[in-house]
């Protein structure tokens, strides 16, 4: 294993774990603000704060509608240390790393998709209860252009893995 390989493999390693230990502070700082000052700060749109926050709103419906992204952030973090295990071992063009990989990124395409679903069920909530309500879903471009990014990094790896194989044909 070449010096270029080990520190990629090491890097991988330790992104693993901080991955890991970033996870869970997060779910540690969601229990926590959840049991002690009865919040969800899973989401930072503005309508699904007010409706938290009224005491007549079912609380179960509010969950039901980040439930997807929840389950979305933990199944990407699932696959995510299973890519970086692959890496770890060195295994950068396998099929197994490229399937890590192409499920991160269709987490990735259902995670913009059900972000505005969310949005919108949550504001239509909203307006069933309280009437004229405005609903911005905000497309972040910052989103868009990571899957395309991630998109081409599919393409190159598959390249890559094909190059790799000529060579070793080559050899």
């Amino acid at each position: 294993m070449n010096i270029n390989t080990k520190k990629l493999t090491k890097i991988s390693a330790i992104f693993r774990i901080l991955v890991l230990v970033a996870t869970a502070i997060m779910m540690g700082y969601l229990v926590y603000a959840y049991a002690v000052h009865g919040e969800i700060r899973f989401s930072s749109d503005m309508l699904f704060m007010h409706l938290w926050q009224d005491s007549a709103v079912s609380k179960i419906l509010l969950l039901g509608f980040k439930l997807p992204s929840f389950l979305l952030l933990l199944l990407g973090v699932y696959w995510l240390q299973r890519l970086l295990g692959y890496y770890q071992q060195g295994l950068f063009f396998g099929e197994k790393a490229m399937r890590c990989y192409l499920w991160l990124v269709w987490f990735k395409v259902v995670d913009f998709i059900i972000e505005i679903v969310e949005i919108l069920g949550v504001g239509y909530y909203h307006r069933s209860l309280y009437g004229d309500t405005r609903i911005e879903v905000n497309l972040d471009f910052s989103n868009i252009t990571t899957l395309l990014l991630m998109l081409v990094i599919i393409y190159l790896l598959k390249a890559a893995k094909e190059i790799d194989a000529e060579n070793k044909e080559f050899i």
